[in-house]
């Protein structure tokens, strides 16, 4: 779903660019052709797969958990802002490098990891717990875990890619596939799970009320956080072997090439100029919307066309954003007032988004494969034009050097933090979003 690699890392220039970016140079084209070591490239994609594999695959599950946990349509919210707080993990990572310097950042990754692989299988087993916070039930055992498994994806930027900076530049580009896998392989794991269908409405066992019997899915949610827990595993075990084994050693750069810093001895551009306020607003816009808006309203515009809608729309357009990396990688950028129209006309579909979330449980065309249809694509074209649009910022803020990306960055965290709180207030606070009851009540079936 959801990656925040606009933290700000202090690393070079090229380090620090998006890892969905095109570079703009030829090495990017003639990549593939180098000489390298295949065994290498495998170990890089594996490591980076377990960067976003913990929030992206808890993300794919939320149309089994909306139905099970007691938050039920406002969990993204919840969730969306649990993966927020998990930022404060740069805030740690800073004072552990102050109070700690001498301790290398191969330590600091073998703990993160360690760490999402165990929120991943101890959320397995606790994902169902809950606790009575203020008068109201809450999935504390889910969102505690949630943010633990989503301390690596957010800390990855300002310390797996300062890593990566002590081997040749080609195998960056394995490690952003494997980045980007973590969405892809664990939307292909939901669609192969599915969701069981609509919920059964059965007697309770005083007869007093009827409750919703769900389906079973071809595998429910333990097995799935257990199946993403080995290829986190995987992913720190790949790490290991890529640090320690002596093989890889002529793969690796001098200590005087791995510390270069372009930024001072290169000329940068002034940022204190009008469009780089329009383009880091755009950054911060699109944050808002990819982070903090869309997620978190997703169950209220899906949801009433049914779980196989809510479930195709969070799983096809979680694959919308390694797509756009791929095409952000190997596509030319394209020119500002193409991305311009894209998102002028990409206003539609997500103005069909809002309205459909406000008008639930009745929006348009429901109950009908038309509408179900349309929502799903409504969905899968936003989020993958707005997310080929943040690459394309990324790209255009590279003009400014390290300096360009660390404020590209911190506006787009800045945008993240502001959508997803206010939407997290709105969703949770107001009566914008309404979910209905699962089942009607006996009495108003017997006044049918």
């Amino acid at each position: 779903m959801i990656t925040d690699m606009e933290s700000s890392a202090r690393l070079t220039e090229d380090k620090e660019s998006s890892p969905c970016l095109d570079r703009g140079d030829r090495n990017a084209v003639r990549m593939w052709s180098s000489q390298r070591r295949v065994a290498l490239d495998v170990l890089m994609a594996c490591w980076g797969m377990g960067t976003w594999l913990g929030v992206n695959g808890l993300y794919v599950q939320l149309p089994l958990l909306v139905e099970r946990l007691p938050e039920g349509w406002a969990l993204p919210s919840s969730m969306v802002m649990a993966v927020q707080l998990a930022n404060s993990g740069l805030l740690i990572y800073g004072v552990m490098r102050r109070l700690l310097p001498r301790i290398s950042d191969a330590f600091y990754i073998y703990g993160l990891l360690v760490i999402g692989t165990l929120a991943l299988v101890l959320n397995a087993f606790l994902y169902e717990y809950t606790a009575v916070v203020g008068s109201h039930e809450r999935s504390v055992a889910y969102l505690t875990l949630t943010f633990f498994a989503a301390l690596v994806g957010c800390t990855s930027s300002v310390l797996f890619y300062p890593y990566l900076r002590h081997f040749r530049d080609l195998y960056l580009a394995t490690y952003l596939v494997g980045e980007g896998l973590s969405g892809f392989v664990s939307s292909i794991l939901a669609l192969i799970q599915g969701v069981g269908g609509e919920p059964q409405c059965l007697p309770s066992e005083d007869g007093t009320s009827l409750v919703p019997h769900y389906p079973p899915a071809r595998f429910d949610t333990t097995v799935f956080l257990l199946l993403l827990g080995a290829l986190s595993a995987n992913s720190l075990v790949s790490f290991i072997v890529i640090n320690n084994y002596k093989g890889f050693l002529p793969e690796r750069v001098t200590p005087s090439a791995a510390a270069k810093d372009d930024e001072a001895t290169t000329e940068r551009p002034s940022m204190v100029v009008p469009r780089w306020f329009i383009v880091m607003g755009l950054m911060a816009v699109l944050n808002a919307l990819n982070n903090g808006v869309m997620p978190s309203v997703q169950s209220y515009s899906c949801m009433p066309y049914g779980t196989r809608a809510y479930h195709l729309s969070v799983t096809l357009s979680a694959m919308a954003n390694p797509a756009a990396c791929l095409a952000g990688v190997w596509l030319k950028p394209v020119r500002a007032r193409t991305l311009a129209a894209a998102l002028l006309a990409t206003a539609v579909p997500f103005a069909y988004i809002l309205a459909t979330a406000l008008l639930s449980p009745e929006p348009p065309l429901q109950h009908t494969a038309g509408g179900e249809t349309l929502v799903v694509l409504a969905w899968v074209v936003a989020s993958g034009v707005i997310a080929y649009a943040r690459m394309w910022v990324y790209g255009w803020a590279r003009q400014g050097g390290a300096r360009g990306m660390r404020l590209c960055g911190a506006v787009g965290q800045l945008g993240s933090v502001l959508g997803s709180a206010s939407t997290f207030f709105i969703v949770n606070y107001t009566g914008l979003f309404v979910q209905p009851d699962a089942c009607p009540a006996i009495s108003s079936l017997s006044n049918l």
